[in-house]
């Protein structure tokens, strides 16, 4: 243990970035899946003749899809960030 607390790395930090990491790794999962959901609605309700709710859908699914740029770009910058 001394040798990760040497280099300021310790068992406080470790649990931090498991948690993090699987914080970021469900909700980039969660908002992808939801963008396939929603395009699959959409095609099955446009072929329904149900336009409304496959516009609905398909905002949906935009806003799905915005949101996994926004984490995955958030991410990044984590990443690319120094720490202070």
């Amino acid at each position: 243990m001394t040798v990760l607390a040497a280099g300021g790395l310790t068992l406080s930090t470790l649990l931090k970035l498991v948690v993090s990491a699987l914080a970021a790794g469900l909700g980039v999962t969660a908002a992808f899946s939801s963008l396939i959901y929603c395009a699959d609605r959409a095609i099955e309700w446009r072929r329904g003749e149900r336009s409304t709710a496959a516009w609905i859908v398909t905002v949906a699914g935009a806003l799905a899809f915005c949101c996994c740029v926004a984490l995955i770009v958030y991410g990044l910058v984590l990443v690319a960030s120094k720490p202070k």
